[in-house]
Formats: structure tokens, C-alpha cells, sequence
């Protein structure tokens, strides 16, 4: 009977520690992202461009406990509709986007709710009528959505994300869409 209260005794202050030293780990920190992305654009946009594939390059600074102030550009090359025959057509944009995310935890698993706002550099050579004419714009942007980061290691991690954006292009053809990325992120030491 001995020999069994002592065991217990060994498995509680065990259990103790492992559960101290989980609370211990803090798994949001500074890091760097790279993310691929697919956009389905809808609305007016969409009948000319219906979809959109990239990827985007991010720099988040860490926030006790919760928070990640977050820096964003990339590359996004938008996809001519089926059937619309735009000869030598394209539209691409670089996102310079600032946002953040709340973190619902600080643990293995973290989802979490974002925001990212800025501008679009748009560079085309055709516009939606088809009309071939070179021009770069510089757009407003917004989005929001929702995220799950999966930490490998303390170093490692996989993030998953889907939002919905509204890119200004013109009043009657909003660059609007659904997004999903996945991509790795690169925690800094802390």
C-alpha cells in the first residue's frame, strides 16, 4: 500500500511539472511567413478575371498575449474566365498590406481571426472591355478571415487561412473574391 501511495504521489508531481512547464511555452513570437495562395474572385470582376493564384511574403511582430502586428506583400497573377478571349491579357498585383491577428490561444494549435488593410499596385495591359492598354493603379484593399497555425516545432510552423477580400478597381467592378492560403512560418527565438 506503501509502494502505491508513493507512485501516486510520483505521477501527480510529474503530471505537475509536464502541465508548468506547457503553460511555460509561449509559441507566438516575431516570425516570417510564406504563404501560396488561390483567389475566386466574384461580382463583375469576375466575369473577365475569375480567379487569381500567388503568394505572399509577411514579417508579424509578436504581441503579449494574443496579438500579431503583421506586414504583407507578395506577387497575384488574376486568371482570364473561360471563354474570354483577351489575347496576350494580364493583371497582376503587389499587395503592400498592414494588419494583425488575434490569437485565440498560445499553444500547439492557434486559431485565430485577421484583418489586413493597405493598398494593390496593379500593373495590366488589358482592361475589363478587352481594350489592350498598359496601365498601373494604386488601390485601396481590405479583408478579413480565419486562420488556424500549427506549431511543428518552436522554430516551425503550418498556417492555413481563408478570407474575404474587397479590392478597389472601379465602382462597378470591385476586385472581390474568397482567398485561401497555406504556407510555413518561421518563429524568431524568444
Amino acid at each position: 500500500m506503501k509502494q502505491l501511495l508513493i507512485l501516486a504521489a510520483l505521477l501527480v508531481l510529474c503530471g505537475g511539472l509536464v502541465s508548468a512547464s506547457a503553460q511555460e511555452e509561449n509559441f507566438l513570437r516575431n516570425r516570417i511567413m510564406v504563404d501560396g495562395l488561390y483567389k475566386r474572385n466574384i461580382g463583375n470582376f469576375s466575369s473577365v478575371w475569375s480567379n487569381a493564384a500567388g503568394a505572399y511574403l509577411s514579417y508579424g511582430i509578436a504581441f503579449p498575449e494574443h496579438n500579431l502586428l503583421v506586414f504583407r506583400t507578395g506577387v497575384v497573377s488574376n486568371s482570364l474566365r473561360e471563354g474570354v478571349e483577351y489575347e496576350g491579357a494580364s493583371s497582376t498585383f503587389i499587395p503592400l498590406h498592414i494588419g494583425g491577428r488575434y490569437y485565440f490561444s498560445n499553444a500547439t494549435v492557434m486559431p485565430f481571426l485577421s484583418f489586413m488593410n493597405g493598398v494593390n499596385l496593379i500593373f495590366e495591359n488589358t482592361n475589363l472591355e478587352g481594350d489592350q492598354t498598359s496601365r498601373t493603379l494604386l488601390k485601396y484593399a481590405w479583408e478579413v478571415g480565419v486562420g488556424l497555425t500549427v506549431n511543428i516545432s518552436q522554430v516551425l510552423a503550418l498556417d492555413a487561412r481563408a478570407n474575404y477580400q474587397s479590392f478597389f478597381y472601379e465602382a462597378e467592378a470591385m476586385m472581390t473574391g474568397f482567398e485561401y492560403t497555406l504556407g510555413l512560418a518561421w518563429n524568431f527565438p524568444g
